[in-house]
């Protein structure tokens, strides 16, 4: 990946480090596979903890830097 996640909301990191990790494992296998187990504490902890948010719509993503290869 060659990058660096920061953040005041760690929900929102995990969020978006998950979805970079996804685009790293479609890029390499060549299809979507599903994390086994699933993180489904990122969700929970939007949902039912609500002390961030999982829900990309809602996280302002600034890239710095190369654009080169990016993921998300």
């Amino acid at each position: 990946y060659n990058g660096l996640l920061v953040g005041t909301d760690p929900v929102a990191v995990d969020a978006t480090g998950l979805r970079i990790l996804q685009a790293k494992r479609r890029e390499f296998f060549g299809e979507d596979r599903p994390l086994d187990p699933p993180a489904k504490h990122i969700l929970l902890a939007d949902t039912r903890h609500g002390i961030g948010t999982a829900d990309p719509e809602k996280i302002e993503l600034i890239k710095l830097g190369w654009q080169e290869d990016i993921l998300i």
